[in-house]
């Protein structure tokens, strides 16, 4: 396989009715998804059997990890620990886009 830049300003979308997400690139071993928000829209609390990682591209966002929550922005890697509960709410009046990348079987 030959190595791919993969231009998030060209692939981001965004929906009205609830948050875009789309698989961007995988192969047998990960999965790199765009996942983009309007204000208001969320990830609802979920876990996963290995670990997770999002890295904000555009906005502010809430990270709820187990019964935390704080302000994640741009530049930021968000790193979850397999079965530890996640989400993010883009609680801000702009949008919110984030790359995450997953283990295959997640």
């Amino acid at each position: 396989m030959k190595s791919q830049v993969l231009d998030i300003q060209q692939l981001k979308k965004f929906d009205d009715q609830k948050r875009y997400q789309e698989t961007i690139w995988s192969d047998e071993q990960a999965r790199v998804s765009l996942i983009c928000m309007k204000p208001g829209q969320e990830i609802i609390t979920h876990t996963h059997h290995g670990s997770h990682i999002w890295t904000v591209m555009e906005g502010v966002g809430e990270l709820r990890s187990g019964k935390e929550t704080r302000a994640i922005s741009v530049g930021q890697v968000v790193v979850v620990p397999a079965f530890e509960d996640h989400g993010i709410r883009n609680a801000s009046t702009d949008n919110l886009v984030i790359v995450s990348i997953t283990a295959q079987g997640d």
